[in-house]
Protein backbone atom coordinates (compact mmCIF):
# COMPACT_ATOMS: atom_id res chain seq x y z
CA UNK A 1 0.00 0.00 0.00
CA UNK A 2 3.23 2.32 -0.03
CA UNK A 3 2.70 2.99 -3.86
CA UNK A 4 -0.76 4.51 -2.94
CA UNK A 5 -1.00 8.48 -1.93
CA UNK A 6 -3.23 9.46 0.95
CA UNK A 7 -5.66 11.52 0.38
CA UNK A 8 -3.72 14.45 2.25
CA UNK A 9 -0.87 14.32 0.03
CA UNK A 10 -3.23 14.31 -3.06
CA UNK A 11 -5.25 17.21 -1.30
CA UNK A 12 -1.55 19.01 -0.85
CA UNK A 13 -0.68 18.16 -4.79
CA UNK A 14 -4.13 19.87 -6.02
CA UNK A 15 -3.86 23.14 -4.06
CA UNK A 16 -0.64 23.87 -5.15
CA UNK A 17 -1.71 22.79 -8.49
CA UNK A 18 -4.19 25.52 -7.86
CA UNK A 19 -1.73 27.90 -6.42
CA UNK A 20 0.55 27.94 -9.50
CA UNK A 21 -2.56 28.37 -11.99
CA UNK A 22 -3.60 31.03 -10.12
CA UNK A 23 0.30 32.60 -10.30
CA UNK A 24 0.19 32.29 -14.04
CA UNK A 25 -2.65 33.66 -14.30
CA UNK A 26 -1.69 36.60 -12.43
CA UNK A 27 1.51 37.33 -14.04
CA UNK A 28 0.09 36.99 -17.41
CA UNK A 29 -2.60 39.56 -16.54
CA UNK A 30 0.51 41.51 -15.51
CA UNK A 31 2.29 41.12 -18.42
CA UNK A 32 -1.04 42.04 -20.50
CA UNK A 33 -1.14 45.51 -18.54
CA UNK A 34 2.39 46.20 -18.91
CA UNK A 35 2.11 45.82 -22.41
CA UNK A 36 -1.06 48.30 -22.62
CA UNK A 37 0.98 50.74 -20.80
CA UNK A 38 4.06 50.54 -22.99
CA UNK A 39 2.08 51.00 -26.00
CA UNK A 40 0.36 54.38 -24.65
CA UNK A 41 3.58 55.39 -23.56
CA UNK A 42 4.88 54.57 -27.38
CA UNK A 43 1.97 56.76 -28.62
CA UNK A 44 2.74 59.32 -26.30
CA UNK A 45 6.08 59.57 -26.73
CA UNK A 46 5.53 59.63 -30.86
CA UNK A 47 2.94 62.73 -30.34
CA UNK A 48 5.90 64.38 -28.19
CA UNK A 49 8.25 64.37 -31.03
CA UNK A 50 6.19 65.43 -33.36
CA UNK A 51 5.78 68.65 -30.92
CA UNK A 52 9.40 68.71 -30.57
CA UNK A 53 9.63 68.86 -34.64
CA UNK A 54 6.88 71.39 -35.01
CA UNK A 55 8.84 73.50 -32.64
CA UNK A 56 12.05 73.47 -34.50
CA UNK A 57 10.19 74.04 -37.53
CA UNK A 58 8.54 77.30 -36.21
CA UNK A 59 11.94 78.21 -34.05
CA UNK A 60 14.09 77.67 -37.84
CA UNK A 61 11.29 79.63 -39.48
CA UNK A 62 11.73 82.80 -36.74
CA UNK A 63 15.58 82.49 -36.89
CA UNK A 64 15.26 83.01 -40.67
CA UNK A 65 13.37 86.26 -40.30
CA UNK A 66 15.04 87.72 -37.18
CA UNK A 67 18.26 87.91 -35.41
CA UNK A 68 19.11 84.67 -33.01
CA UNK A 69 18.89 86.78 -30.08
CA UNK A 70 15.52 87.74 -30.31
CA UNK A 71 14.38 84.40 -30.33
CA UNK A 72 15.94 83.63 -27.09
CA UNK A 73 13.78 83.33 -23.76
CA UNK A 74 13.80 86.77 -22.10
CA UNK A 75 15.99 87.48 -19.08
CA UNK A 76 14.19 87.55 -16.11
CA UNK A 77 13.22 91.49 -15.23
CA UNK A 78 15.77 93.50 -13.02
CA UNK A 79 18.79 92.05 -15.68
Amino acid sequence: MGALMDSSSVLLALDEQKKWRERRKRIRDRVRQLERRKATLRKELEGVRKKILEYNRVLTDLRGGMPTRTVLAPSAPGR
